[in-house]
């Protein structure tokens, strides 16, 4: 089935702009964040446009996000935001403005979603944005959740593997998705997508190109994306910039699947058109892409900045249609000048009427399953990683899949720490609840590991390939690790427990996992050595029955110490 962005990684409180100061780097550029409460920004008082002006109207990691999100994904600071309906309204606004404009997006429109949208192949999501009128979209890496194939009939339409859903029939994406740094063996793009487009605004044509974090190899389920080869951004933007000077673009704007943060000084809070020592990644994007390019929209790490860089606007939009980035092209004079604002979707504007339509069709028809109670938590169950580096809630998933496949006699189980979205509050728990924490549909698998291969495991918890990976939540395992050892030597191999019993080196021992990790997900490659391997239920099958069978879930005790 899927795989996605593991993000729990990336700043694990990447959820709250209030909390991103803790994810940047030492970057460049950009006016300190203001003291005090940042001041709101929305379309309620939007300036008069100007002549040889045009508009481009720019969205990033929206994720399926139809309903107003809550806690802190519907925050911008102090501010209550985000919601389709009130995303809609404000674009409406803003094309009212400036009617010579355009619609971007730069990707993860879909996966990792919320039930409404994901119950139904995210086709919800490709209709809402249809309807919002979006001119182009880089694909995300959640884009390849499913692989390249369900990535196609995204774009070109048609029935799901299981089925058509409820409604009209699925067309498809009028937008076209752009995937520049994404190529097979023969340097051809996925099915369906393309490297660029030419958008023409009020008369100017601006090339538009598309490329996505090359991390995504290492982050989505391998088979959906074999063959396939995540390249270089800058190269990939760079190579089409004389295809799209050729067709006539007067300038070009990237939308990059790719992003940082801001690191504000001394705790102050995020200014979400600031761009506070931002990160290093940001910077090196903007000075090293072609100066053709004049803006790039970023993405993927759920983060607001608007930055000067190089002579380039380079901005994100938070996530999940909290913000609209209002970007302005004046061109004069043969030249083209740009300048970026970060806008909030706020909630105090009129819900747009033929969206509120399509978000009450899907709603009504999730709303039963959704609003099923499954289980109980006795206490809250973090998803954030405790002071050793584990979940909370991780192991209590890891414990589903150690029960889920006991019948393959498996004394342990492994669960990766992005795959857990979101924690449980304490009281019952609606299906719904537990979608959002498990919503990608794997597949619990159990394989045989010997003792020595477990050590290895382990150990590549500090060598992994990906970013996003981090301390994997476990169950039947106990061990402790030191902090400031070298890798490769992190693991107290006196202390790595299996069942309560000393671990063997040349034992050999029945493990669970969920197909991602079992296929080398997050770079966990010692899992591809594994032996008999045997497919169990889908994770949150095997989540949903863990909790029917008790009565109410406890708080695990701490499996893994750090010393």
């Amino acid at each position: 089935m899927t795989a996605r962005r593991r993000a729990l990684g990336l700043c694990a409180a990447l959820l709250s702009l209030t909390l991103a100061a803790g994810c940047g780097g030492s970057g460049t550029s950009g006016a300190p964040a203001k003291t005090g409460a940042v001041p709101l920004i929305s379309t309620a008082d939007l300036p008069k446009a100007q002549p040889g002006e045009v508009h481009l109207f720019g969205i990033n990691d929206l994720h399926g996000n139809l309903q107003p999100p809550d806690g802190a994904n519907g925050k911008v600071g102090q501010y209550t935001a985000g919601g389709a309906v009130y995303l809609a309204t404000h674009l409406a606004r803003l094309k009212a403005a400036y009617p010579d404009s355009a619609i971007v997006s730069a990707g993860d429109n879909v996966g990792a979603s919320p039930l409404i949208s994901s119950m139904f192949h995210d086709e919800p999501t490709i209709d809402l944005l249809d309807s919002l009128g979006l001119a182009a979209s880089s694909v995300g890496n959640h884009e390849f959740d499913h692989g390249v194939q369900e990535l196609r009939r995204l774009q070109q339409g048609g029935c799901a593997a299981d089925g058509c859903s409820p409604g009209a029939p699925f067309t498809g994406a009028t937008f076209p998705y752009l995937a520049a740094n994404v190529t097979d063996a023969n340097g051809q793009l996925p099915p369906g997508t393309r490297p660029w487009t030419i958008l023409t605004v009020g008369g100017h044509k601006i090339g538009v190109v598309g490329v996505v974090t090359p991390d995504t190899v290492h982050i989505v389920l391998p088979a959906g994306i074999q063959g396939y080869t995540f390249g270089d951004e800058p190269d990939a933007i760079d190579k089409y910039v004389p295809a799209m000077k050729a067709a006539g673009a007067e300038t070009v704007v990237a939308l990059i699947h790719d992003g940082g943060a801001q690191q504000p000084p001394n705790g102050a809070p995020v200014d979400y058109n600031g761009c506070a020592n931002i990160s290093p990644n940001v910077t090196d994007l903007a000075k090293r892409t072609d100066a053709a390019v004049k803006v790039l929209f970023t993405a993927h790490s759920h983060q607001a900045y608007n930055c000067t860089i190089d002579g380039k606007v380079v901005t994100q939009g938070a996530a999940f249609g909290r913000l609209i980035t209002d970007v302005t092209l004046r061109f004069h004079d043969g030249t083209v000048d740009a300048a970026a604002v970060n806008r909030v979707v706020t909630r105090d504007v009129t819900p747009d009427p033929a969206t509120a339509k399509l978000v009450d069709f899907y709603a009504a028809q999730v709303k039963p399953r959704a609003e099923a109670v499954i289980g109980n938590a006795a206490a809250p169950l973090p998803a954030e990683p405790s002071g050793s580096g584990d979940s909370p809630l991780g192991d209590v998933i890891a414990d589903s899949m150690l029960a889920a496949m006991a019948p393959q006699q498996a004394v342990a189980a492994f669960m990766n720490p992005g795959g857990v979205r979101a924690g449980l509050h304490g009281g019952n728990i609606t299906y719904s609840d537990a979608y959002t924490v498990e919503p990608f549909g794997d597949q619990v698998v159990a394989l045989t590991l010997t003792g020595e291969q477990i050590l290895r495991l382990l150990e590549q918890q500090w060598d992994s390939v990906s970013e996003e990976a981090g301390v994997l939540s476990v169950a039947g395992l106990t061990y402790a690790y030191s902090e400031s050892a070298p890798k490769g030597h992190k693991i107290l191999d006196d202390t790595v427990r299996i069942g309560g019993q000393p671990l063997n080196p040349g034992a050999a021992y029945r493990v669970s996992t969920n197909n991602f990790l079992a296929a080398g997900g997050d770079g966990f490659t010692v899992f591809q050595q594994g032996k008999d391997v045997r497919v169990g239920p889908i994770d949150l099958d095997a989540f949903e029955s863990y909790l029917r069978a008790r009565p109410a879930v406890q708080p695990p005790a701490e499996p893994v110490q750090k010393r």
